[in-house]
């Protein structure tokens, strides 16, 4: 049961989002495309790699799914229901956040090549800027003004401004994936790694493609009907010999 005081003229904020005018949803829908362009950059960087050993492409992951639902609420859908839960779904991104820099950190803190140590702070430090972004952003809420007595509602600047955050902090996280593996080859001697980078094995195919049973039976009853030759012209061929 959601409290009263988190409902708007009775509504949630994710239904007040579907209530926006036709052309703020499709502006909205533009910068969702733009998110989810970046968000297929994580996820092909995200697909390389077992997960298993790596508590970096775990908390990739988490993030990944957080902002997500943060994005859907945007457009009115997802388990997100109230501004509340956007603001609960930023505080938990930026705990992953800081899971994720403390991490990549000690990367960086082990790295003996200048450059690649570099390049990780770098954007780690972009990864902190995004979260605290994000933070500002999600109070994203429908504004519903009440004109000579017709609710008006808009919540174009909120939404565009949520979305644009998370883009940022998706990006920062794929360039700090990448960085952190090139950190972690620079390892000389005995060193110990920090977490294991071991590529995922490709899904395994058959040696012999199996046919379908239904489509080989179809295929021998075709064959069947095909040769069949009825009677009458049987007989009509041998009396012309």
């Amino acid at each position: 049961m959601i409290p009263q005081e988190d409902l708007i003229e009775g509504k949630t904020a994710r239904a007040w989002m579907l209530e926006l005018p036709a052309e703020e949803k499709e502006a909205i829908q533009e910068q969702i495309a733009v998110f989810r362009e970046e968000k297929k950059k994580l996820d092909m960087e995200i697909a390389k790699w077992d997960s298993r050993g790596n508590d970096i492409i775990m908390l990739a992951k988490q993030m990944c799914i957080i902002m997500m639902e943060m994005t859907d609420f945007t457009r009115g859908r997802g388990p997100l229901k109230t501004t509340k839960d956007v603001i609960n779904a930023a505080k938990r991104i930026s705990e992953i956040g800081t899971k994720l820099n403390e991490l990549c950190q000690k990367i960086a803190d082990e790295c003996p090549d200048s450059r690649s140590k570099t390049d990780l702070v770098a954007y780690l430090g972009r990864i902190i800027l995004c979260c605290h972004q994000l933070n500002i952003t999600s109070k994203v809420k429908a504004d519903i003004q009440n004109i000579e007595g017709e609710l008006v509602v808009s919540g174009l600047d909120s939404a565009t401004s949520l979305i644009q955050a998370a883009k940022n902090l998706m990006n920062a996280v794929v360039y700090a994936v990448k960085a952190s593996y090139v950190a972690s080859t620079k390892y000389k001697g005995r060193q110990r790694a920090i977490v294991h980078w071991r590529m995922k094995p490709p899904p395994k195919k058959a040696l012999v493609k199996m046919e379908d049973p239904q489509a080989e039976k179809a295929r021998v009853r075709k064959g069947t009907q095909a040769d069949r030759v009825e009677p009458i012209r049987a007989l009509s061929e041998f009396d012309s010999y």
